[in-house]
């Protein structure tokens, strides 16, 4: 008969039963109750802070801008101010020295005007 070089090796499987009923654990994770670990809880906590630091700093940038925005609106308000005053004054000097009102003053005084006399400075 032809003999096999192959071992017949038989194992034999028992439960070990050893240290009395000692069993291993089988861990059961639930996935919507699994504890974070130290590094995540930095990353929220960090998370968290530049959040509110960034909500902050966009409320207090959007009040800034706000009073800005005002401040710009009364500035602008109060050019237009001085320059319609600025408009009626040149409007009045235009009156005061128009020769129509200086021939009426001189002809009251009894006085008359020579147009070629009057030198205009401005």
């Amino acid at each position: 008969m032809a003999n096999s070089s192959a071992r017949k090796i038989e194992y034999e499987y028992e439960p070990s039963q050893q240290n009395g009923s000692r069993k291993q654990q089988r861990l059961i994770f639930d996935p919507r109750n699994i504890p974070y670990n130290i590094l995540e809880k930095m990353l929220i906590i960090v998370g968290g802070i530049i959040t509110l630091a960034m909500m902050i700093f966009l409320v207090s940038f959007s009040i800034s801008a706000t009073s800005a925005q005002h401040q710009l609106t009364k500035t602008q308000q109060s050019v237009i101010k001085e320059q319609s005053k600025v408009t009626e004054l040149r409007q009045e000097i235009g009156e005061l020295t128009s020769t129509t009102r200086l021939n009426k003053i001189a002809r009251e005084k009894g006085l008359t005007l020579i147009n070629k006399n009057i030198r205009t400075i401005r």
